[in-house]
């Protein structure tokens, strides 16, 4: 018997009982109404092995990230590293910057991030540090940052509102810092429903008007806080309850305007080590600044981690920014940064070369956080099967995490039944739960899945998680 008759046989033995599973949980109680999806394909020839309402348009969640970061990947290369440049204009004379100090990126998700190479508080300390060995004690211009985003916010239309405030509907922009997320600590109060105080925020934009409506919940409660507001403006509002006697309790919003809440802040920290800045006040920062002068002197450089680390810490710990961030640069050397529905069709044309029929791939965002967005579980096992045509397969699968072992699904497969051989994101919204990847079997062939449950009730959340774990690991076990 050849190789490939042992493959099908072995196959054979496991594809009847998952298709029987698929077809009960399916018609059960409170999933019925709801769409269930499988698909699993063989990598080296594409064969499909198994297809459960695999045509079926459905929300993909963050398995979505799995196609952004296979994208970008293969479109820049692993090795890419984003960088934001500090550069001057004029001349540097008698310890005065005649000109300006800019900061311009190339759309760095990392920036200021404590996840990345360049914290927040080491960005601020290298330029004061360069500015030191320059030996500037002044300023006579601006301070200036190019971000042809900064008034000009492209949103997807179809996020939810209520999400822009939370860290998770940051957008992103070519200029960013923290990952655009802020963080409040919240001190709650004695009693239930009792009134909370904000210890502090970090980092903060005096400019923000803060209206603090979130109560005293209950003991182990939890993070129950909703952050609204809404890209540029300064005006957040907070509703909901942090638990009681969690003291300086800490939950994440988003940033409104990232590059204004850097140079406050760089401005004051540039003070506090004596070097003076002229033009203190906010100047617009739109139009003005793409037209730049362009006699700019370089002055330092920060580079971040490789898009191969950035890529994993994207799909580890499912970082929506990351993943948008790379939508919208998967052609930076190129064409330049894109808004969404540009970087959208883009990702659709590039896959297109690969996957003749991609028919029902219609995402919203890179990150899978619009619930109106769609693709199919074909969709997705088409394009993971055919991710070794653009960019090294052990290299994409060395980001996303192995099942009861990393990331997300870490706890899943407690028994090691998989035994290290399943790759899977993870991906959850409101009645929405799905797993895409890659399992490899034990002859070592190997195989991209996605599964997923839509639109289910919401009291079966439970059966729901329980269902998927199950399947995962019946999956990847034979």
């Amino acid at each position: 018997m050849n190789l490939i008759a042992f493959i099908l046989l072995q196959f054979s033995s496991i594809q009847p009982q998952l298709m029987k599973e698929l077809k009960v949980f399916q018609n059960s109680e409170g999933i019925s109404q709801s769409t269930v999806s499988a698909s699993v394909q063989r990598v080296s020839d594409k064969q499909n092995t198994l297809s459960f309402n695999a045509d079926k348009a459905i929300n993909s969640a963050s398995t979505l990230k799995l196609v952004t970061t296979a994208t970008t990947l293969s479109k820049l290369g692993p090795r890419f590293r984003y960088h934001t440049d500090l550069l001057y204009s004029g001349n540097i004379s008698g310890g005065v910057l005649n000109g300006d100090l800019v900061l311009s990126s190339n759309g760095d998700p990392s920036f200021g991030s404590m996840r990345g190479i360049n914290p927040l508080n080491v960005v601020f300390q290298k330029i004061t540090e360069t500015l030191q060995s320059l030996e500037i004690k002044r300023i006579k211009g601006n301070i200036l940052i190019q971000d042809q985003t900064v008034y000009g916010f492209d949103v997807p239309d179809s996020w939810i509102w209520g999400d822009l405030g939370n860290y998770y509907g940051a957008i992103p922009h070519k200029f960013n810092i923290n990952e655009n997320q802020y963080t409040v600590f919240f001190e709650p109060g004695n009693s239930l429903n009792a009134p909370t105080r904000i210890n502090k925020l970090e980092p903060f934009d005096p400019d923000w008007k803060i209206t603090n409506l979130v109560k005293t919940g209950k003991a182990d409660s939890g993070d129950q806080v909703y952050i609204y507001g809404s890209p540029g403006s300064e005006n957040i509002t907070l509703k909901g309850t942090v638990p009681i006697g969690k003291s300086n309790f800490p939950v994440k919003g988003s940033i409104p305007n990232p590059a204004k809440l850097f140079r406050t802040a760089l401005i004051d920290h540039l003070f506090k080590a004596d070097i003076e800045v002229d033009q203190r006040a906010l100047v617009p920062m739109a139009l003005d600044l793409v037209n730049l002068s362009k006699s700019l002197h370089l002055l330092n450089r920060f580079e971040s981690q490789s898009l191969e680390v950035m890529a994993k810490d994207c799909n580890f710990s499912s970082i929506n920014i990351y993943a948008d961030a790379f939508l919208q640069t998967q052609d930076i050397e190129s064409e330049g940064f894109k808004d969404f529905n540009s970087a959208i069709e883009s990702t659709k044309t590039f896959w297109t070369k690969s996957v003749p029929n991609l028919s029902g791939f219609y995402p919203k965002d890179g990150s899978g956080l619009s619930p109106s967005g769609f693709i199919t579980a074909q969709n997705m096992t088409d394009i993971l099967s055919a991710v070794n045509e653009h960019t090294p397969l052990s290299m994409f699968k060395s980001t996303i995490p192995i099942l009861g072992k990393e990331g997300s699904v870490r706890y899943k497969d407690r028994q090691n039944r998989t035994e290290g051989r399943v790759h899977a994101k993870s991906g959850s919204i409101e009645s929405t739960r799905a797993f895409a990847g890659y399992f490899r079997d034990k002859t070592g062939v190997e195989y991209a899945f996605m599964i997923a449950v839509n639109r289910y009730a919401p009291d079966a959340n439970s059966r729901v998680r329980s269902f998927l774990d199950n399947f995962l690991v019946k999956l990847g076990s034979y």
